[in-house]
């Protein structure tokens, strides 16, 4: 049976045509692609305190210029991306009505997603489909005689140890209490979201991700070589190249929070692929709901706020306005 969602009948259903107007006026730029800062992590270890502390500053200036990043030399082996990408693949392989059932995997029924039932207009819509999974569900999970679990699980403690490098790193220069990192580990509020976006059959009109912020601390993007993301700097949309062997981080709300804003968590979309599939693999660090979040200084631009109060204002300014409004929300 079919593995691709029904997009075209959705989409119609939703918005009555086939074919939408347009969805943004805002033009991409440098449509081959930008190569964002590439960070060697190998430095912070193997070289000398000079070429730490160069190696300190060009990520601060990423995080503050770009919001973006790329990390080379991070230690995960390359084999640890292949089995994870073939069980991504080997997952969206398997046929639509597989996937909607109610407890694919032993997973809760809102883990896979597809399109956007509640998108108001073609803007809101997704041509794409994912896996969300929260990290406190993955031994829960069932093997049914394939590795996804413990595949998963292998994955994500490889990359919560880059993530937590990272994180203290730009925490210590901005003064953040290293207490927002110390669970990292225990991981029972991050999320892992596998990607599949698919050729989009409405050209450039229809995105394969809508323009967002993420909500994480960091999120940490493993991707192919297709190409689609897009981040918004000075007011234009400017392609991301892919970086062979390279993981893409990027700065969330609550690290801009906690920076006071001296870190920025920048829009980003994605765009479709025009004739192939694209692959990828988010995992999003996150502090526990009731984490308070608050820049330890003064003046303070943020007031103090919960992680769970943060999500809740979220998901409402969603359903009432379409788009999250944002840390704009909670402005002394």
């Amino acid at each position: 049976m079919a593995s691709r969602p029904p997009f075209e009948t959705h989409f119609s259903s939703i918005f009555g045509s086939s074919f939408p107007r347009s969805t943004s006026d805002e033009p991409t730029v440098q449509t081959s692609g930008i190569k964002l800062p590439v960070i060697d992590l190998s430095h912070l270890t193997n070289g000398e305190e000079v070429t730490r502390k160069r190696c300190v500053k060009q990520m601060v200036e990423a995080a503050k210029e770009w919001g973006f990043f790329q990390v080379v030399n991070h230690g995960i082996p390359k084999e640890v991306f292949e089995m994870m990408f073939r069980e991504d693949k080997k997952f969206f392989d398997r046929s639509f009505n597989e996937k909607v059932r109610e407890k694919f995997s032993d997973s809760s029924k809102h883990c896979y997603r597809w399109g956007n039932p509640n998108a108001t207009s073609p803007t809101q819509y997704s041509f794409s489909e994912a896996f969300h999974i929260t990290l406190a569900e993955i031994l829960s999970f069932s093997d049914e005689g394939n590795n996804f679990r413990r595949t998963v699980a292998m994955y994500v403690q490889e990359v919560a140890r880059v993530a937590h490098m990272i994180c203290e790193i730009l925490g210590n220069q901005v003064k953040v209490n290293s207490k927002y990192f110390e669970n990292i580990f225990a991981l029972q509020n991050s999320f892992l979201r596998l990607n599949k976006y698919h050729p989009c059959v409405f050209g450039s009109q229809v995105f394969g991700l809508v323009p967002h912020t993420d909500t994480s601390f960091i999120t940490i993007l493993a991707q192919d070589q297709i190409g689609g993301l897009e981040l918004k700097k000075n007011g234009q949309w400017i392609g991301v190249k892919p970086c062979s062997d390279a993981l893409t981080v990027n700065i969330g709300d609550m690290f801009q929070a906690l920076s006071n804003g001296v870190y920025q968590s920048v829009r980003h979309r994605v765009i479709p692929p025009a004739n192939v599939e694209r692959l990828s693999i988010a995992f999003f660090i996150c502090p526990y709901q009731e984490t308070e979040i608050e820049f330890s200084g003064n003046p303070k631009k943020y007031r103090r706020f919960s992680f769970r109060e943060y999500k809740e204002q979220s998901e409402r300014d969603v359903k009432e306005t379409g788009d999250k409004v944002g840390l704009s929300r909670f402005l002394i």
